[in-house]
């Protein structure tokens, strides 16, 4: 991968800022363990992999940019 994640951002939805300056957005429905949890657990997070990923400290829940690249690439699929 290209690039990495820069930083996370959380507002109607989950942003993830990534190296290239490109933004993704994912829903709090990302997973189970993230639309569960309150924000101030959700931002008690740290990139791992030296931004391939985020593992957020309070819920262990782990996510990686290639997940939601796949995520993203097959949800606007559908939407299409």
């Amino acid at each position: 991968m290209n690039t990495l994640i820069n930083r996370l951002d959380f507002g109607d939805k989950i942003y993830v800022y990534l190296q290239s300056d490109d933004i993704l957005s994912i829903p709090y429905s990302y997973t189970k363990k993230i639309q569960n949890a309150n924000k101030e657990q959700l931002l008690n997070y740290r990139l791992i992999g030296g931004g391939i990923g985020v593992h957020f400290e309070e819920i262990d829940e782990d996510i990686s940019l290639g997940g939601i690249i796949s995520y993203k690439i097959k949800h606007e699929l559908k939407a299409s």
